[in-house]
């Protein structure tokens, strides 16, 4: 089965260098939208964001929005960013559109970073489709259909921490039997 541990984490998406980008094999960058890149349900970007997007893709890696909103709002903030690709109604954690967007980037989807907030959406689809997935701590608590996303978040927390223990568990084994080794 493919789970939704994330194989990296940051508290905010401009919290990701370049470097970072590099050193993980990236040659392209996705996106989500809600609490990825602008606030939830919102069209407003956080400070740092639209220019953190313009850093990326001056440094040469294509930047598209992967997103399950609706096609205008898709479109709205592809032209905020600065006529972003996009992908909207993305159905994720289904795989088409990772492979849809890697095909319309001319690169393999495994060299694509996808970057987002939702453990069993971005996360999950990134990692079935075999994309690089990068987990970000939301803006803000989500404030349509908030008792839904909070039962969510919930889970996620709950997921996270359990997957958490059982690589330290696993990486603790590993130690010992290395050590026997010598």
């Amino acid at each position: 089965m493919h789970d939704a541990y994330p194989d990296y984490e940051y508290k905010r998406i401009t919290d990701i260098t370049l470097n970072d980008l590099y050193n993980m094999g990236a040659k392209a960058v996705a996106v989500d939208l809600d609490n990825t890149t602008v606030l939830d349900s919102t069209l407003r970007a956080p400070g740092g964001v639209k220019e953190w997007l313009q850093t990326v893709r001056a440094a040469g890696f294509p930047v598209i929005i992967i997103s399950n909103t609706y096609t205008i709002r898709a479109w709205w903030l592809s032209k905020k960013f600065g006529n972003l690709p996009w992908i909207s109604m993305a159905d994720k954690p289904h795989t088409a559109a990772f492979f849809k967007a890697a095909k319309m980037l001319g690169i393999e989807v495994s060299d694509m970073v996808m970057i987002g907030d939702r453990l069993f959406t971005d996360v999950m689809g990134a990692n079935k489709a075999g994309a690089i997935s990068i987990k970000v701590d939301p803006f803000e608590p989500e404030k349509l259909f908030a008792e839904k996303f909070r039962k969510e978040r919930k889970k996620e927390r709950e997921y996270l921490e359990k997957r958490r223990k059982e690589r330290n568990a696993e990486n603790r084994r590993f130690s010992r039997k290395s050590e026997k080794i010598k």
